[in-house]
């Protein structure tokens, strides 16, 4: 058993090595072909994902988010993977599911919908998928995504039963319309302070 101070040679992994592996990858994902979020393609695996406000005309967004970067990021890990118990890559559809899930939440309010979005999406299948939380992490931090940074609750999904105690998150406060928000009974957080961190927002 050892004591005493730490010797970072010893347990210190080399961040170069790590960024090595990220940074090709972060350049394939940001490359990668657009497809309309309104017209998801057929696709089947997990990975990471990103949503772009290609039309900001008439919405709090105008002349502030940058088209070439989205707006949004996020995941879709295999089912199990928590346990290590990930399902083969035919079976794991997540990816599709969870851009599903972003569409109908853009659709369901009344100051946005999907036909103002694109998406970018790095489909990670076999060893890949143990990557998949660190190039969120990987693209979030280089990108800075709005709606990950600076507004909080676009990612949100409906919460549980007897769960409903909670306030609506900022995203819902701004852009209301998503069904099971009705139903939360916390007090909803100022707009005009939300409306303020959206012309603040520096990318």
């Amino acid at each position: 058993m050892h004591s005493g101070n730490v010797d970072n040679h010893t347990y210190v992994f080399d961040a170069e090595k790590i960024e090595s592996v990220l940074a090709p990858a972060f350049s394939f994902f940001i490359s990668s072909p657009a497809y309309p979020l309104s017209a998801l393609p057929r696709m089947t695996g997990c990975g990471v994902y990103g949503i772009f406000l290609v039309d900001a005309k008439n919405t709090p967004y105008d002349g502030i988010v940058d088209t070439s970067h989205p707006i949004y990021v996020g995941k879709a890990v295999p089912p199990g993977s928590r346990q290590g118990k990930g399902l083969q890559d035919d079976e794991a559809n997540k990816l599709i599911k969870r851009l599903s899930e972003h569409r109908r939440s853009l659709e369901s309010v009344t100051n946005l919908g999907s036909s103002r979005f694109e998406c970018r999406f790095m489909i990670m299948n076999g060893s890949a998928a143990d990557l998949i939380g660190a190039m969120e992490s990987y693209i979030i931090r280089r990108l800075q995504p709005l709606w990950n940074s600076h507004i909080d609750g676009f990612g949100n999904h409906a919460p549980g039963s007897g769960r409903y105690a909670q306030a609506p998150s900022e995203w819902d406060t701004i852009h209301n319309g998503r069904g099971f928000v009705s139903k939360l009974t916390g007090a909803a957080p100022d707009s005009n302070l939300i409306m303020n961190k959206i012309k603040n927002y520096v990318k």
